[in-house]
């Protein structure tokens, strides 16, 4: 079950959490998780103590809020990499369901940053990658529509 969350420790020790599940971290998690600790901005430190308060089981202290449009921006951010720089894996797509799920990101809200990103494509992406990206976003929407099924939000 995923619980709707501001704070950005929790946001990125739930994403940890859920990479470290099957007891190892691909390449492209590890990319994740980086883009998603530089895009809440956390300290430099911030990443290992959340990852030694894993390991450790320990209680983490509470970290800074996120505010609805940081929310969004971090969600943007996150699936632009997974979408530019990892192999779409299922693992890596449950990194992008979760947090949607804890943003609370509406069906609308995640069309639009779809949109965004489409229009984006020319200063992110060269032009003959530009279809296939497109193509992707496609199948990578139907296929993060199924996992989302599967993820629960706990309130």
């Amino acid at each position: 079950m995923v619980e709707p969350s501001s704070d950005r420790r929790a946001v990125f020790r739930g994403v940890v959490s859920l990479a470290l599940h099957d007891g190892n971290l691909s390449f492209g998690e590890k990319r994740l998780i980086t883009k998603l600790a530089m895009a809440l901005r956390l300290n430099d430190d911030e990443p290992k103590i959340i990852y030694d308060s894993i390991i450790e089981e320990k209680i983490l202290e509470k970290g800074q809020s996120l505010t609805i449009s940081e929310k969004l921006s971090v969600y943007e951010q996150v699936l632009e990499t997974f979408l530019i720089n990892t192999n779409k894996t299922d693992d890596e797509l449950r990194m992008i369901a979760y947090l949607r799920r804890v943003f609370e990101i509406s069906d609308s809200e995640h069309r639009s940053i779809l949109s965004s990103l489409d229009r984006q494509l020319e200063d992110i992406v060269h032009r003959n990658v530009k279809q296939n990206i497109r193509f992707e976003l496609k199948e990578v929407n139907k296929r993060l529509s199924e996992i989302l099924e599967s993820v629960r939000i706990q309130r």
